[in-house]
């Protein structure tokens, strides 16, 4: 069979599920070719060497007017504040993305067509008549918790930006349905959810499967000995995310704390603070990088794949979320005790007013949340010291891998392909 892929190129781990689901499908004889913008098709790449990659751009082709970017990103209560501040209110823009990807449709013919998190693709496959099925955790599918919904009491009665109307005027030009709710962009006629129930609840439906983390499993292999616990920290960068006094933090910690070894992942941020070596690595080869998480006591993280890896190999972790997402799943590992949220993320929202994004309605979010190496240290401090959270992780774990091998990835596809 013929099978499209496509992934939000805005995180390394949408991009990995793709490619590795590519791998098993060419494994079992089907031929695959991935949408990519311009900016990740070379990492799409290296990543799948053997699949044809469509270079499609995801973003407006005209500068953006030059702008402070909102934090946007620390607790909104809705998608559309992300995709506003990208400049997804332009309905001519949708139109011509949409149209670029029915191009690849229709010279592909594909049989069906595997979504992991691109806004509009699910347009085009609908126009095209190619079942959908959908890679989303269960904030991205109307059965699971709205965004922000552990601060919903913080909401009360404010008006928040909404963007389905932008999506709407394209579906309306290809006779669809409009969506009513602006999750519907990321689901499809089945819906594969790379966790499980007790790290991404929802309500489950028969188009809901809990898939496990789709990635290669960790190995059985022995964890090697080590003198001091090995703190490992990655948190995501660029989107034009905020900037965040956290790299510097961590600096002064890993330049102080002389009980832990550290091992650093990132880029431009961290680049400034460390050297490269053997505490800064860099952005890293996938299997490098799981290989340390594998290694690791801690996983400091923005939440996203990188928790849930972790959590996988039994590694309890320290949540410092960049978005409302991320957020949901560091409270979810925090009530699972496998975690902790960090603590400044616990504190009141504020609101502000940012026209870039919305003329009136106030943007939800922790705009300058306070962390310092003193923090960072006491929370590291506190889930190295206490048995319980590795426990904890371990029994999310092993409930991510019953979830892995409840099913095969491949057969979920070809079910849906074959209709």
């Amino acid at each position: 069979m013929r099978i499209l892929l496509s992934f939000w190129d805005g995180g390394e781990g949408h991009l990995a599920r793709v490619a590795y689901l590519t791998s098993l499908l060419e494994d079992r004889g089907h031929r695959c070719v991935i949408i990519a913008s311009s900016s990740k098709a070379e990492r799409a790449r290296q990543l799948a060497p053997t699949a044809q990659i469509r270079t499609v751009e995801n973003r407006p082709a005209q500068p953006q007017p030059v702008r402070p970017v909102p934090p946007v990103y620390s607790h909104a209560f809705r998608h559309a504040q992300r995709r506003l501040a990208l400049g997804f209110d332009d309905h001519e823009f949708i139109v011509a993305n949409t149209q670029r990807i029915l191009e690849v449709i229709r010279a592909f013919r594909p049989h069906a067509i595997v979504n992991d998190y691109h806004d509009t693709i699910r347009i085009a496959a609908e126009a095209a008549h190619v079942p959908l099925i959908s890679i989303a955790m269960a904030h991205g599918l109307c059965s699971g918790p709205t965004l922000g919904a552990w601060k919903q009491d913080e909401l009360g009665e404010r008006p928040l930006p909404e963007c389905v109307e932008s999506f709407n005027h394209s579906r309306s030009l290809w006779g669809l349905r409009p969506y009513e709710d602006e999750r519907e962009t990321f689901e499809g006629e089945l819906n594969l959810v790379p966790s499980c129930p007790a790290l991404d609840p929802l309500r489950r439906r028969d188009t809901d499967v809990y898939v496990g983390p789709v990635m290669n499993p960790p190995s059985e292999q022995d964890r090697p000995p080590r003198r001091r616990p090995l703190v490992v920290s990655y948190l995501a960068e660029g989107n034009n995310r905020p900037p965040s006094p956290y790299p510097e933090a961590l600096a002064e910690l890993v330049g102080t704390e002389r009980t832990m070894d550290f091992a650093i992942l990132g880029g431009a941020r961290y680049a400034r603070c460390f050297n490269t070596g053997d505490s800064f690595l860099g952005m890293v080869p996938p299997q490098r990088y799981l290989e340390l998480l594998g290694r690791a006591d801690l996983v400091i993280t923005h939440g996203g794949t990188t928790l849930v890896h972790a959590v996988e190999r039994s590694v309890p972790v320290l949540c410092l979320p960049w978005t409302s997402s991320e957020a949901a799943w560091g409270v979810q590992v925090e009530r699972q005790g496998s975690g902790i949220l960090f603590p400044a993320y616990r504190r009141p929202l504020e609101w502000r007013v940012d026209r870039t994004v919305h003329p009136s309605a106030p943007l939800a979010g922790h705009w300058s949340p306070q962390i310092t190496a003193e923090g960072l240290r006491q929370s590291v401090r506190r889930i190295l010291d206490e048995p319980s959270y590795r426990n904890a992780a371990a029994d999310l774990a092993h409930q991510l891998s019953a979830a892995r091998a409840g099913v095969d990835l491949v057969d979920l596809v070809q079910s849906i392909a074959a209709r």
